[in-house]
């Protein structure tokens, strides 16, 4: 069983955060386990490049009530959007293109023609958080399909596999990144 710290919600719209929220109360709490005390709680906001100016809604909050004498644990959780990225200001949109331009020609170029935005610093960070994580990332692509056949000349680069294989595993997706997120219920990096 995974601890509640691993356990993540996303969804993609308006009409399938309203559909969670309509099953609130039939859901149990990932901490306490009881049903019945879940309720909403509000918004968890924060910069992105689509507004650097004003604050988007990241993720909803949920609540377990133990208010009024109510068995729940009286602690909170979040329904992220799987569009938004954990401690990154970039959704997954943005992402996805720095690192197929990164993959494609180099880290270098890539923050060359990223949106200015975000230092080049922070894009050599999200370059090592990706890189980093990309075992866990294939490890986890692992379970949903079979990695594609790469040419073997020249040497493909260990990004360039990741990449392939996250859109081998959602093909149809827009950004597979999203994809990821809403699929398989963990953050991409």
């Amino acid at each position: 069983m995974a601890r509640v710290s691993e356990e993540r919600w996303f969804y993609r719209g308006e009409e399938e955060w309203v559909a969670i929220a309509e099953r609130l109360k039939q859901t149990p709490c990932p901490h306490c386990k009881v049903v019945g005390t879940l309720i909403r709680h509000g918004y968890l906001r924060g910069f992105d490049e689509s507004s650097p100016q004003r604050k988007t809604v990241r993720a909803r909050r949920v609540f377990c009530s133990n208010r009024n004498a109510r068995p729940g644990c009286g602690r909170t959780f979040s329904v992220w959007c799987a569009d938004k990225i954990r401690r990154l200001s970039l959704t997954t949109g943005c992402l996805w293109r720095f690192l197929e331009r990164a993959v494609a020609d180099g880290i270098a170029a890539a923050i060359f023609a990223a949106d200015r935005c975000l230092s080049d610093r922070t894009l050599q960070r999200i370059w090592k958080r990706f890189d980093l994580g990309q075992s866990k990332i294939r490890t986890a692509l692992l379970g949903r399909c079979p990695p594609p056949e790469v040419p073997t000349q020249p040497p493909p680069r260990p990004a360039a596999q990741v990449l392939a294989h996250l859109q081998a595993a959602f093909p149809d997706a827009d950004c597979p990144i999203a994809a990821f997120q809403h699929a398989l219920h963990t953050f991409f990096v």
